[in-house]
């Protein structure tokens, strides 16, 4: 190790361990405060890491650090607030929308190893390496298995894997290539949507033909490039075509629920239930010392009530997300999951009437 590459690695305060894994520790920057994590693993894995530090992209932790120390490689990354996707399983499943969205980024992240030159594979696309911020960002973590494709070889050296999210050449059939994440990617979106593997149950829907490509046996039979798959994700899809750049999407956020898909049945849905809420809300009678309000008292009332049902309406459909910061909304079990729903809407009705008791205050 170069006497640079000692003092670099001196300017990071050690915080202890992560999560008590002991070959990874928390680290602060002692001048510029942020905190990092501090990784040592195969020296082998140089040229992979090396590559991710050139070409920062938001789909993978940023590299502050890559020293070569023997045979190990000592690397300082990025520390990420938020949770893997098996975490958040715990809680919940993912929605349809939801899991096309994190694998349109993963697609988006695997094309950027893939046509690297020598294509890096990473392997080992599982539901505990792949992250979603607190920001809302998919992160793809853990190159401890990644490898870079090289010609003329007919197989992997090593049998490395995850069970159930390996591709059948990480068995040592043939050499793993781009096509192997994309069997992963396949058996992750089935995992987010049903919580099981394709082997105990298999997606049904439009997604389903998706999920079976990805999967086939045969690397030649499946889809070829991360691009094919994100391509075809966006005809099933077409409201996250590429034309929604930054401002599209913000926009895309703010659909309400029900007209994010643009599928006619769920616009049909919301549609009546918006109009099912607003005209029970808007032809209710308020009393008051048993006598009925009217005029703007009365509508002033209503509106109160109607804003809490929308806003039960976008908890419940996580509108913006909204959910992320209200974890408790997020409970996998269903009857749960009604429960918490049961004691918001009286929480809401309750806050509805409290503005209402405000409002008669200040009118008084």
């Amino acid at each position: 190790m170069k006497i640079e590459e000692e003092y670099c690695l001196s300017q990071y305060r050690d915080l202890g361990k992560l999560n008590d894994r002991k070959n990874i520790r928390l680290k602060r920057h002692k001048i510029y405060g942020n905190i990092c994590v501090e990784k040592h693993v195969n020296a082998e894995l140089s040229d992979i890491y090396d590559f991710v530090k050139r070409n920062p992209a938001p789909y993978f932790p940023a590299i502050y650090e890559c020293v070569r120390n023997g045979d190990e490689l000592i690397v300082i990354e990025e520390y990420i607030e938020g949770r893997n996707i098996e975490e958040m399983l715990r809680e919940r499943l993912f929605g349809e929308e939801e899991g096309v969205e994190v694998i349109l980024e993963i697609c988006r992240a695997l094309g950027i190893l893939h046509h690297a030159k020598p294509q890096i594979v990473h392997r080992d696309l599982t539901a505990e390496n792949v992250m979603i911020s607190n920001l809302g960002q998919v992160k793809i973590i853990d190159f401890n298995i990644a490898r870079e494709v090289k010609r003329g070889q007919r197989r992997d050296t090593q049998v490395l894997g995850t069970q159930g999210f390996a591709a059948p050449e990480q068995q040592g059939h043939s050499q793993t290539d781009g096509r192997t994440d994309i069997y992963s990617a396949g058996v992750l979106l089935n995992y987010m949507l049903l919580g099981k593997l394709p082997y105990q149950e298999t997606l049904r829907g439009r997604l389903s033909p998706v999920v079976e490509k990805c999967m086939k046996m045969d690397p030649k039979d499946r889809y070829q490039t991360a691009g094919e798959l994100e391509s075809h994700l966006k005809e099933l899809y077409p409201q996250y075509d590429d034309g929604e750049k930054s401002l599209g999407k913000t926009v895309k956020r703010l659909v309400p629920p029900g007209f994010r898909s643009r599928t006619p049945w769920k616009m049909v849905t919301a549609v009546l239930g918006y109009l099912l809420i607003t005209s029970l809300c808007f032809s209710m009678e308020v009393t008051k010392e048993g006598k009925v309000i009217e005029g703007i008292a009365m509508v002033s009332e209503q509106f109160f009530i109607w804003l809490s049902q929308m806003a039960f309406v976008a908890f419940v459909w996580d509108y913006c997300g909204c959910q992320r910061y209200f974890p408790v909304l997020r409970q996998k079990n269903r009857i749960a999951r009604i429960a918490v729903y049961a004691v918001l809407e009286v929480l809401l009705l309750f806050i509805a009437v409290f503005l209402c008791a405000i409002k008669d205050t200040l009118l008084a």
